[in-house]
């Protein structure tokens, strides 16, 4: 029997559906920067929907599933289409490649996580969680459509910063798929409000804006490239060894 306490963290998983939908017929629209905004809006439902859950007890084996399709629909389909319609579909064949190993590597990604973590991330990740390359690209295109850097240096066809944001981004889709482990963040509430500032912070005036984006494009650059290189005690494999006998909990949260 479905109940209250199920249905409330799932409106939450659907709502952030439609944001990453919604990103994905804005990029085909030129609206680049309220789709890189639905982008990180989507994130943000979508790690409310966790944490409403196991507030209110509500987790379901239903919810991670959903939770897939959110991830491959906001993280990995609208990320690549932004990019592409923003930027990569001037380079053409080129450019459309780029844009399909984003999705491609977002799905054997999601496979992998699907198969081989019954704990669905709860005790960390084996590779780079698909969220921070959507929020890496979706960022630095919402700062390179902002106007407010009006140099070549600032855009992402040529020049410097474009060489970091594709060389990063490219990185990014290896680890991906790679077998390097990941901290999973907190899941506390405490944890999650620095996350709700910073999307906040995208709505506001665009000098705020840019400067949360920053700060989001930075704390990917870290993520993927320094947490690696903190030592923890176990890894994924000696995890499950111990826990093999244990019911993994049901989560609605996303890889």
């Amino acid at each position: 029997m479905i109940t209250w306490r199920q249905v409330v963290p799932t409106l939450f998983t659907v709502a952030a559906l439609l944001a990453g939908f919604y990103s994905l017929l804005l990029s085909g629209q030129g609206e680049f920067l309220l789709a890189a905004q639905m982008i990180m809006l989507s994130m943000l439902l979508d790690g409310f929907d966790g944490n409403v859950a196991r507030l209110i007890k509500g987790t379901t084996k239903f919810g991670a599933e959903l939770d897939t399709y959110v991830d491959m629909t906001s993280f990995g389909l609208a990320p690549a289409m932004l990019a592409y319609e923003a930027v990569l579909k001037e380079f053409g064949f080129l450019g459309f490649l780029l844009a399909g190993a984003i999705v491609l590597s977002g799905v054997m990604r999601l496979s992998r996580f699907r198969i081989k973590d019954p704990f669905r991330g709860q005790r960390g990740f084996q590779g780079l969680p698909i969220t921070v390359n959507a929020c890496w690209l979706s960022m630095f295109i919402f700062v390179a459509e902002s106007g407010l850097f009006n140099t070549e240096r600032y855009v992402l066809h040529r020049g410097p910063m474009a060489s970091v944001v594709w060389t990063c981004t490219l990185l990014f889709l290896i680890l991906q798929v790679s077998n390097i482990r990941y901290p999973k963040p907190t899941k506390a509430l405490i944890g999650f409000i620095p996350c709700i500032l910073f999307v906040t912070f995208l709505f506001l005036k665009m000098q705020v804006a840019v400067a949360s984006a920053l700060t989001i494009c930075a704390s990917c650059f870290i993520y993927a490239f320094v947490t690696p290189l903190i030592p923890r005690h176990a890894d994924l494999s000696t995890l499950l060894e111990e826990t093999e006998e244990d019911e993994p909990e049901p989560s609605l949260r996303m890889p």
